[in-house]
């Protein structure tokens, strides 16, 4: 059993800050994501894990334990490394060294990598509610996610694979609970100029957010477009027609004790702010018809536009 002071405290936060805006790869439509993210090394690692069988994610029970066996190969040989369940508050969290605390970490495990860098770990995935549960520090990490932090993007719980001693994120699996939430879809306002301003619609998206908000869900732990990890831009459609764009969706944060984004100034200790939308949408003289943006989606939700896209419209008249 691991020790909760044995984890240093940027761990959970760089393996799941990655995990969501990875597996884009080639998986790209005219800038949009056409397959969710998916469970595959974190550049550099080139490792290959698989979790219960599956490259991407398996299925938990949200009344019982479920046990997870993680096996990897293409790891660095003859290394220490930490294999947890984390909430995703873990991956948009301030400060960082905060991390620790959306992890239940009496179910990590500590494991040694064989001299071909291979490795094979069992533990036990818990839910919220189940006897035992999922327990990490502050009381706001829940596996599953609630409808309010789905709805800021943080659509999945996971189990993350990183090195001990470096924190280095190497791979990671999303839970798939048997009945989790879906994200609310979200919204678009235009606003008069050239080019148009676009915004989330008024209150869609408050702070905090809630389970009746509207935010852009689709790469809420990295924003978008985020080029350092692979998160491409906005296509944003005129009808049948794409037209220009400087849209960018925020990522999440979530204000904990001492935060230091600046997102967080003024906001009460555990506020989870959503991500927005922002920019410009470059169109025609006296444009009409149906405005469509497309956000990537780097999460394993499908989407509710086009090609897994998260979208939403607004009618020019």
């Amino acid at each position: 059993m691991l020790h909760r002071n044995q984890i240093p405290g940027s761990i959970l936060r760089r393996t799941c800050t990655a995990a969501s805006a990875l597996g884009l790869g080639t998986a790209l439509l005219s800038g949009v994501a056409t397959t969710p993210a998916s469970a595959i090394p974190l550049p550099p690692s080139t490792s290959s894990c698989t979790y219960n069988g599956s490259p991407i994610g398996f299925p938990a029970s949200n009344t019982k334990q479920t046990s997870v066996t993680v096996v990897c190969t293409g790891l660095p040989p003859s290394t220490q490394l930490i294999v947890a369940q984390a909430s995703p508050l873990a991956g948009v969290i301030s400060p960082s060294t905060s991390a620790p605390t959306e992890a239940d970490l009496n179910t990590a495990a500590v494991v040694t990598t064989d001299s071909t860098g291979a490795l094979t770990a069992t533990i036990m995935v818990t839910a919220t509610g189940t006897t035992p549960a999922f327990s990490a520090t502050d009381s706001h990490a829940v596996c599953p996610p609630t409808q309010a932090q789905v709805n800021a993007g943080l659509t999945n719980c996971v189990v993350t694979v990183a090195n001990l001693a470096t924190a280095t994120g190497f791979n990671f699996g999303n839970i798939i609970y048997g009945t989790q939430p879906s994200p609310n879809n979200p919204t678009l306002r235009l606003h008069k100029g050239t080019p148009m301003t676009a915004t989330d619609a008024r209150h869609a998206c408050p702070t905090p957010v809630k389970a009746s908000s509207h935010c852009w869900w689709g790469a809420a732990l990295t924003g978008a477009p985020n080029g350092a990890v692979g998160v491409p831009g906005f296509t944003v459609v005129l009808n049948a027609t794409t037209v220009g764009n400087t849209l960018a969706a925020s990522p999440a944060v979530y204000c904990a004790l001492n935060a230091t984004a600046a997102a967080c100034a003024g906001l009460k200790t555990d506020t989870l702010i959503g991500p927005h939308l922002s920019g410009t949408i470059t169109l025609p003289a006296s444009p009409e018809g149906t405005v469509t943006a497309l956000e990537p989606n780097t999460t394993p939700d499908p989407g509710n536009g086009p090609s897994n896209t998260v979208a939403a419209s607004t009618l020019l008249r």
